[in-house]
């Protein structure tokens, strides 16, 4: 008998982690790691091995993300007051993500001279791709009388991977 209730617990408890709240947490920890880049490049003093921990922290932004896409992806669909809720973290976390794709932008003279810049153009173009796929996702969940609202709040973090791609091309 106490085996039965085995699938309906978790059955249950996939539902209770699937939800707006389960979003914003992913965003939140977005934002956090997009920070903790962001800061690393602001402070890092543009020698070689000092770019490790830009790694680390790029990597750990990559996986949060990733992360995010498939907590969205296994979420219901959002009501519209997580879709609201949703919406003011997705504000932050493009604040931020714009000021840390600034930074990678003004750091470029840095990363030319230590023969790294074509390794974080190919880092921006994979981020922008898990970032992509992550606003998708959540889109995907978005009340569809909200979805272009969505696209919106999510545009300017697309303009701004641009700009920071643009900025790194070779040619």
């Amino acid at each position: 008998m106490r085996l039965s209730l085995l699938p309906t617990l978790a059955a249950l408890a996939a539902t209770v982690l699937a939800d707006g709240a389960a979003i914003v947490s992913a965003i939140d920890a977005i934002d956090k790691s997009t920070v903790a880049l962001g800061n690393g490049i602001t402070s890092w003093n543009g020698k070689l091995l000092g770019a490790l921990p830009i790694v680390g922290s790029s990597t750990k932004l990559l996986i949060d993300v990733k992360k995010g896409t498939k907590t969205a992806e296994q979420s219901e669909p959002l009501t519209s007051d997580e879709a609201f809720q949703v919406a003011f973290a997705t504000i932050n976390l493009a604040a931020d993500v714009n000021v840390t794709l600034g930074a990678i932008i003004d750091a470029k003279p840095k990363f030319d001279k230590v023969l790294l810049s074509p390794v974080i153009l190919g880092n921006l173009k994979i981020q922008q791709g898990a970032t992509e796929d992550f606003s998708g996702a959540v889109i995907d969940k978005v009340p569809a009388e909200l979805q272009d609202i969505a696209k919106q709040l999510v545009g300017g973090i697309a303009d701004s991977f641009d700009q920071a791609i643009e900025a790194y091309k070779l040619f």
